[in-house]
């Protein structure tokens, strides 16, 4: 019988390079590769940074094309987040503070209500309603409301196009997209292209939000998500907990990164990369592979959760349930690894991490807004998000529990974006142009 043990990467350099452990137990050998947490956090950062700026980035070029310099912004359609008030240039400010507290309120009720609602459906095994729901929303959003905004910038950027050519181009590429993101059998870059897609239309439509609703219903957001994600009896950790005592997906839009990290690295086991695991008797493959899962919903949090395989046994690769928290998959050491190497299997990121779609679109919102006044403000806003987002996946390397992603990310891009047009943006624009440096 023989052992082979999970493979990390070695740092080039002497001061970081990895410590060999060798494992004898029979004909050969298997070697592990320890490495610290600080130098393998790189790979799980960028696989879920790089969606979310690629998100941020596409929301402020829309909104600076289609937005940029309108006065109609704020006679925007009736939507739940304008359901009570309707802001206007001439109200004064204790009603626009006022009547955008109140529709906060009211667009964090319909949430709360919604979850609990899928959440019933989902209890009582009425998956199929959520996924034809869900699959019928993703479509009319990319037929409808994507061609809106593909025929404005066609007719901005004044190129010809033929009605028919464009209804047929656009209902494939919205069929499409409804396939890949409810199905399994779709390529998996495809999913997340289209995942981030869906996120950037509705950032663009939700911009359209007058501005003192927006910034209370991203600080009313915060407070939902610590609520429905941390609380005892809150929707999202409800939900959650009931899939992960299913062993099932929720029907949830949720963007998925994936790593290959272990043979990637390692040319002594690249060989073995398409071998059988062999579990029992004869030994498991130990590895914090990627797992696929299913998408969907309407939510903001994140959710982060790790799955692990018992000693002796071979490793279970079940799809993980989907949610709006963060989500993650990984497996624990078991004795045949050096105890180092099980410490920090406990500290890292999974390979496999989750992260709901209403994230997305509610850190674009804010760069969008933010695009509204100047570039400056973008990049500080940009920079504080990211700053949120790091902190939360350290946060959540740490603890291994479901978090929100939001509060952090939201909190700090807020209070940059007032720091920075009421104080920042008034002292150095006058400095810059004066040509003037300290």
């Amino acid at each position: 019988l023989h052992h082979q043990a999970k493979t990390w990467r070695a740092s080039e350099t002497p001061s970081t390079h990895a410590m060999d452990t060798m494992e004898e137990g029979g004909p050969e050998g298997g070697f592990a590769h320890e490495e610290s947490i600080l130098s393998s956090l790189g790979g799980e950062v960028t696989s879920i940074v790089a969606p979310v700026s690629a998100c941020m980035a596409l929301t402020v070029l829309l909104v600076r094309a289609l937005y940029l310099g309108r006065q109609d912004l704020s006679t925007a359609p009736t939507s739940i987040a304008t359901a009570v008030y309707h802001e206007s240039s001439s109200d004064d400010v204790g009603t626009k503070v006022t009547g955008a507290l109140l529709n906060a309120l009211v667009f964090v009720l319909a949430i709360t209500v919604m979850t609990f609602m899928m959440f019933l459906l989902f209890k009582y095994n009425c998956t199929k309603c959520l996924y034809g729901y869900m699959a019928f929303s993703s479509f009319t959003l990319l037929f409808f409301v994507g061609g809106y905004f593909i025929q404005t910038i066609l007719e901005m950027s004044r190129l010809p196009f033929d009605a028919i050519s464009f209804v047929f181009l656009l209902f494939n590429f919205a069929v499409v997209g409804t396939v890949a993101m409810w199905t399994e059998w779709t390529p998996f870059v495809l999913k997340q292209a289209y995942l981030v897609i869906v996120a950037v239309v509705i950032a663009v439509l939700f911009t359209r939000i007058p501005a003192w609703t927006t910034w209370f219903l991203l600080i009313a957001l915060v407070v939902y998500d610590l609520c429905a994600v941390l609380l005892p009896g809150g929707p999202l950790k409800a939900l959650v907990e009931l899939a992960m005592e299913r062993n099932e997906a929720i029907p949830a839009l949720v963007y998925e990164s994936r790593l290959t990290k272990g043979f990637r690295d390692d040319p002594r086991q690249a060989t073995q990369a398409d071998a059988p695991r062999e579990g029992g008797e004869g030994g498991e493959l130990l590895g914090r592979g990627p797992t696929h899962s299913a998408s969907t919903s309407t939510a903001s949090p994140v959710e982060i959760a790790a799955d692990r395989g018992e000693e002796g046994e071979e490793v279970d690769r079940a799809e993980a349930p989907e949610s709006e928290p963060l989500i993650g998959q990984g497996y624990q050491a078991s004795d045949g690894v050096a105890p180092g190497l099980a410490e920090e299997e406990e500290m890292g990121l999974p390979d496999s991490i989750k992260l709901g779609l209403g994230d997305f679109i509610f850190y674009s919102v804010l760069v969008g807004q933010a695009s509204l006044f100047d570039m400056t403000t973008v990049y500080v806003c940009y920079l504080a998000i990211m700053a949120g987002l790091g902190a939360t996946l350290i946060l959540l390397a740490i603890f291994q529990k479901a978090l929100p992603a939001l509060p952090i990310s939201i909190t700090l891009g807020v209070v940059f974006y007032f720091c920075t047009r009421y104080f920042l943006d008034p002292t150095v624009t006058p400095i810059s142009v004066s040509l003037l440096y300290v």
